[in-house]
């Protein structure tokens, strides 16, 4: 090079050019260092391209080369891992004197590594395509393009292979399957036009091969043993104990004895109503589900017909979608395939929970009556009774299975639903369903009935443990009398040794209270055998200890039923709530069990904490898709008909169940009742009994550690001259709900006045005079 001092020019030049290109090239080393190589390569480019592009003009394009020579130089130059050799040739570095100025002087210094590189880099790439003029997204396509057509390609030679392969009838069939191909194909490029598919849409019949040839089935009508011409109803005298046998007194035992009492019989129910049964129409039915199919095929989904089920309530069309049709694209058509169907509201199951067919639910003209009766005397109805522990008839479903249900292995119910949706009708059907199973001393009643009017017509069962309790107020005592024999029932279990009810009732005869006492070390002196616990010896009289458990031969089940379960949480939620669910958790060994109902399901009403511990739920018809989701955590219930129309979630599944509920009328109710009630007058627990009947039942309840807080409230009012709940908490540092409680029994024993909104309470006594 000639004027580099550390490689001093060869002696002759070793360019191919000679001195003239040695000269030439070492100019732009000088300039643009390594740069030098891209103009060699833009110099041989664009004169490739000029011989075979004439037109191509270089001089418009000559500023882009300029750029991207010098910021390539700038970029050699910013770069710390090659050409740094270079610096014996006498110049500034890889990127020649512009580099080293441009680079490293005036952008390094100005903008940093980071900087300068991005920039350096997006004038580069800017440059390169305005120089050669081939855009990125053009690359891009003729990519895409060419990958395409090899695809296509491929598949040509791979059908002609088959094709080549393949006898005449394969042929054919391979010929029918490319054809509707290329229809779906053209339907689809149709739809993005915005164009309509002028014909029918229609499953291919190689995907109708193996299926079940479509059924239509009329699940309401009446078997043949059920058609019978009704029989005259027994009288309530016919129906009654003899005369002959012992009358049970109110002076007795609470015990009813098994020899007296006759369980309830079907005849004292309605016959069958055969209104709406029978006579359908199967041509009607498979004229709506061809307005299905052609309703689907307008919006492009190609669907083939299943069965038809009808039910006491809906009847569901079934439809096989054809392969590659998601079945949210269905789902979606709700309301215009409710518009082509002219139904009032219908329902989408996609799928149908265990097929492969997707459910269109539609709500039939004329409903049919389900009735205790029938379930009663169905096959289903005598096999659930040796199966089940507590069956409870709920009704039909959509096929026409009877839904026979354990309440023991549920083993709590949560009822909801609006007004006139079937609530208080289910609430009856469980009721009578018990009736029709258990005696008295099997299964005992405990009822709480906010709304007063639901359950005073069982006010006379014998089943009931106490009164029917209809003051919210006085609810928690009969929560926390439960929940103590939730208590004394787990320890008789521990004494005995037994896990559960099934185990104590199922124990071997032996294990008595005489042989308890002589096992634990306890001499009963005098006292008879614990199955007649009310007696005792002449000779000594022994005084039991408080503690001391008495063993009977068997517990009855408890079923508690509150019927309107968002009044009790108005009046005391915090208690309310801790109590069932405390109940719910641990009552089911002890054969307690709970059905709740409500009519307003919201979040505050039904908690998580109680949904936690009930699993079972029946919704009915419900107002909104949140109430939906409150019950059954999903939407549903807001689509149902109402009048029994429910969704039945079972224990330890997820999978809902439509089903039309039982009805029980209240002439049967009424007749029910009064056949059970002739057989003998309730006998209540006394203590409870007097309890709920007195007028200070909250104070009665008052603890010794409750007392004390009263105390210390009355302190600190004395010395404020002022009564609220927050001061109270303040003060003592208590919960809300402990003060509130501490404030509400002041109100009742008259000190303080009733609350006016965040205003302090009024003092009704003279607190200094009283001290």
């Amino acid at each position: 090079m000639p004027w580099s001092y550390l490689s001093p020019p060869n002696r002759p030049a070793q360019n191919f050019i000679g001195p003239f290109g040695a000269i030439f090239a070492s100019i732009f080393y000088l300039l643009i260092g390594a740069a030098s190589y891209f103009l060699a390569a833009v110099l041989l480019g664009f004169g490739a391209a000029k011989l075979f592009y004439p037109r191509l003009r270089v001089l418009t394009r000559l500023p882009w080369i300029v750029l991207f020579l010098l910021s390539g130089a700038c970029l050699l130059q910013l770069q710390t891992r090659y050409f740094f050799e270079w610096k014996k040739l006498n110049i500034q570095g890889p990127g020649g004197s512009i580099g080293y100025f441009f680079g490293k002087k005036l952008l390094l210094g100005a903008m940093g590594d980071v900087g300068s590189i991005i920039l350096l880099a997006g004038i580069y790439l800017s440059a390169l395509i305005l120089m050669t003029g081939l855009r990125p997204i053009h690359l891009v396509r003729e990519t895409v393009a060419g990958i395409r057509n090899s695809v296509v390609r491929f598949r040509e030679w791979r059908l002609r292979r088959e094709m080549r392969r393949a006898d005449i009838k394969g042929q054919l069939a391979i010929s029918e399957r490319e054809l509707a191909k290329q229809r779906r194909l053209i339907e689809r490029q149709l739809k993005k036009k915005g164009a309509s598919v002028p014909e029918k849409m229609v499953v291919p019949p190689e995907e109708l091969v193996g299926r079940p040839k479509p059924k239509v089935v009329d699940t309401t009508a009446l078997p043949e043993d059920m058609g019978l011409p009704p029989r005259k109803k027994p009288s309530l005298a016919e129906l009654q104990p003899s005369k002959a046998k012992t009358p049970i007194k109110m002076t007795e035992a609470r015990k009813f004895d098994a020899e007296n009492y006759m369980l309830p019989s079907t005849d004292l129910l309605d016959e069958h109503d055969p209104e709406g049964r029978g006579g359908t129409d199967l041509a009607e039915l498979e004229k709506v589900q061809e307005i299905l199919i052609e309703t689907l095929g307008q919006f492009g989904i190609a669907v083939a017909a299943g069965d038809i089920t009808k039910g006491p309530t809906i009847t569901r069309y079934e439809v096989y979608p054809a392969k590659g049709v998601r079945v949210d694209k269905i789902v979606s058509l709700e309301r215009d395939l409710a518009r082509a169907t002219r139904a009032e509201r219908i329902n989408i199951l996609a799928p149908i929970p265990g097929k492969d067919t997707v459910g269109i639910e539609i709500a039939n003209t004329r409903k049919v009556k389900v009735t205790l009766r029938e379930l009663m005397q169905s096959a289903d109805w005598q096999e659930g009774k040796t199966r089940c522990k507590i069956p409870l008839a709920l009704g039909k479903d959509v096929y026409g299975n009877v839904i026979i249900a354990d309440l023991a292995q549920m083993p709590h119910l949560l009822i909801a639903g609006t007004t006139g949706s079937g609530k208080s009708v289910c609430i009856n059907a469980l009721i009578s369903n018990i009736l029709f199973r258990f005696t008295p001393e099997e299964l005992r009643f405990i009822m709480i009935d906010p709304k007063v009017v639901e359950m005073q017509i069982y006010e006379r069962l014998p089943h009931l443990v106490f009164p029917v309790v209809t003051d919210p107020k006085k609810v928690l005592i009969a929560l926390r009398w439960l929940n103590d024999e939730i208590d004394r029932r787990y320890k008789i279990f521990a004494r005995v040794g037994v896990r559960n009810i099934t185990s104590f009732n199922a124990r071997p005869p032996k294990k008595r209270q005489k042989e308890l006492d002589h096992s634990a070390g306890v001499v009963p002196d005098g006292r008879d055998d614990d199955s007649t616990p009310n007696t005792f010896g002449a000779a000594t009289i022994r005084v039991p200890r408080e503690d001391e458990l008495i063993v009977p031969d068997k517990l009855p089940y408890i079923v508690l039923i509150i019927d309107e379960l968002a009044d009790l949480m108005q009046t005391a939620p915090a208690d309310v709530e801790n109590a069932i669910a405390r109940m719910a958790a641990i009552a089911r060994a002890a054969g307690i069990h709970l059905v709740l109902a409500t009519q307003t399901p919201r979040a505050d009403v039904i908690t998580g904490v109680i949904k936690a511990n009930v699993p079972s739920r029946i919704a009915f018809q419900v107002a909104s898709k949140i109430d939906s989701r409150v019950i059954l955590d999903e939407n549903g219930a807001d689509r149902l008909l109402g009048q029994g129309d429910m969704l039945y979630l079972p224990p330890s599944t997820s999978r809902l169940i439509r089903a039309q509920g039982v009805l029980v009328t209240d002439e049967e109710i009424r007749q029910l009742v009064e056949f059970v009630s002739g057989q003998g007058a309730p006998t209540f627990d006394v203590g409870m009994q007097e309890k709920l009947q007195s007028g200070a039942s909250a104070e009665e309840d008052v603890t010794e550690e409750d007392e004390e807080l009263v105390e210390k409230c009355l302190e600190i009012i004395r010395q404020e001259k002022r009564a609220s709940t927050s001061l109270l908490q303040r003060r003592l540092r208590l919960g809300y709900t402990r003060a509130a409680r501490i404030v509400d029994i002041l109100e009742q024993r008259g000190i303080l006045g009733p609350g006016e909104g965040a205003k302090p309470r009024e003092i009704l006594v003279d607190l200094d005079a009283a001290v």
